[in-house]
């Protein structure tokens, strides 16, 4: 049987960087991906679902809500937006309901800086200048500005971007700065080998490491590490350790709980059509995210508000429950429905997306059969968190004229997501997550978990650089340990 000093299991932002550390260090690393590997000339400009069910996991819950997971050899770096932001201290100071802080001692924004800086670094993250931003995303601003609230230009991995639209299919033009192209190639020189077409089924204890089983093509393949990374996402981590939990007889009871979207939640708005130059408005160009920021209401209400751009024609190929609407149609399908979105698109609709520290309401589970589902659980925490948010963001749109509709019916509201954090969270104690500070597994030495998982709780910013900062760490104490 083969042998590794560390087996880790996804090669996302969590498990590429930890394997570049390691490697470097001169620990033989050995990476598997359940994804393929692709080219950046094998990533295609189109929504075909064939295609994009290729790149990216729609992990589907058994009330048909659906999530977002990369499914590549670079993980949800290649399909992202882009967006990469430091973490407030607010963030870091968020507390339960008995009143103990989510993020063990060790956290904050202070602690974690020099390692957002070194992914910074890596990934070269950039503030964009004015004039790269596209029109979705100075139209947004203008909104702000009317309504009294401030914005900031984003902080970005790409270089030179051609705004063609298609970021979450994987750019094309090789200006986004993933994992394949940053972390994974520093792993690879240093010796490290990822094996695509890899999907892990099952870890169990062998010695003073671990087993990891896992299927390739038609064969199911054992290999042995001295160290076992969890790095399969914000979902699939979770259901890994929940498939092997006779055999890790400690595992935390609290494994699956938690589930974070982080306080996500969409809105559309149709722009007044006295708005300057509206009419050279094209809401299907620019890159996905438009790269601006508010954190007007961030430290008062605990919310970030971005614009998308790459707004694609084919949003309108389904309807959108309009009975309760002011605005939209009272049939929102059909030929009424097709001749009001003639009326407002494609130049003057607008979508952005809240991000706010909200609570879990939702839960991963795993069957005896090996089955996932994400169960609901008790939502009214955060349908006050929506209610809240609802009411501040139609005011400031009613305030700057800008006609806000829903982007997806409420009882969906805020389940949708790409952002998939808490379910294998790290704490103080095993009575309250999953790993510990160094996001090594409670009462299983030399196994850990480091990807979005272990973000306890909701942040608020897109959390990219935070599983990179907190994977930066988490590998600096691994190579300490030896």
């Amino acid at each position: 049987m083969e042998t590794f000093g560390a087996v880790i299991v996804g090669s996302g932002y969590g498990g590429s960087i930890v394997a570049a550390r390691l490697a470097t260090a001169g620990v033989s690393t050995l990476v598997l991906e359940r994804g393929r590997r692709l080219a950046t000339a094998d990533l295609r400009q189109s929504d075909d679902p064939r295609y994009i069910q290729s790149i990216v996991d729609v992990v589907v819950a058994s009330d048909n809500v659906a999530f977002r997971t990369g499914k590549l050899v670079g993980g949800a770096s290649i399909p992202m937006d882009g967006a990469h932001f430091r973490t407030p201290q607010k963030s870091f100071a968020a507390t339960d309901s008995a009143g103990r802080p989510y993020w063990p001692a060790p956290y904050s924004r202070a602690t974690l800086d020099p390692y957002y800086a070194r992914a910074e670094a890596m990934l070269g993250i950039r503030q964009f200048g004015w004039n790269e931003i596209s029109r979705a995303g100075g139209l947004f601003a203008a909104m702000l500005d009317a309504a009294g609230a401030s914005c900031e230009r984003a902080r970005m991995n790409y270089t030179d971007c051609v705004h063609c639209g298609f970021c979450a299919q994987g750019c094309r033009f090789g200006k986004k700065n993933h994992m394949g192209k940053t972390y994974l190639p520093v792993a690879e020189t240093a010796g490290a080998e990822v094996r695509a077409g890899a999907e892990a089924l099952a870890i169990e204890p062998s010695g003073t490491g671990y087993l990891v089983r896992y299927r390739s093509g038609d064969a199911v393949v054992e290999v042995h590490g001295e160290r076992v990374i969890v790095a399969a996402g914000g979902i699939h981590s979770a259901a890994l350790l929940l498939r092997s939990r006779a055999a890790l007889a400690r595992l935390s009871a609290q494994t699956g709980k938690g589930f974070n979207n982080n306080g996500e939640h969409s809105f559309l708005g149709i722009l007044p059509p006295e708005l300057a130059g509206i009419d050279a408005y094209r809401c299907f160009k620019g890159a996905d995210n438009a790269a601006v920021m508010s954190f007007h209401w961030f430290e008062e209400e605990g919310f970030t508000l971005h614009p998308g751009g790459g707004l694609e024609p084919s949003i309108f190929a389904g309807a959108i429950e309009a009975a309760s609407s002011p605005v939209l149609p009272r049939r929102a399908w059909g030929m009424e429905y097709k001749r009001f979105v003639e009326s407002v698109y494609p130049h003057r609709l607008i979508a952005f997306s809240a991000l706010g520290l909200a609570g879990s309401h939702r839960t991963i589970t795993v069957d005896a059969q090996g089955r996932l589902d994400l169960p609901a659980g008790d939502r009214a925490g955060y349908d006050a968190y929506l209610d809240r948010l609802e009411s501040i963001v139609v005011a400031a749109g009613a305030r700057s004229g800008v006609t806000l509709l829903p982007a997806v019916p409420r009882k969906l509201a805020g389940m949708t997501s790409a952002h998939l954090l808490a379910a294998c969270r790290m704490a103080e104690r095993a009575e309250d997550g999953v790993v510990d500070a160094d996001c090594q597994v409670f009462g299983h030495e030399n196994l850990y978990v480091v990807d979005a998982s272990v973000v306890p709780y909701a942040i608020g910013v897109n959390p990219a650089l935070t599983i990179s900062a907190v994977a930066e760490r988490a590998a600096e104490r691994m190579v300490a340990r030896g």
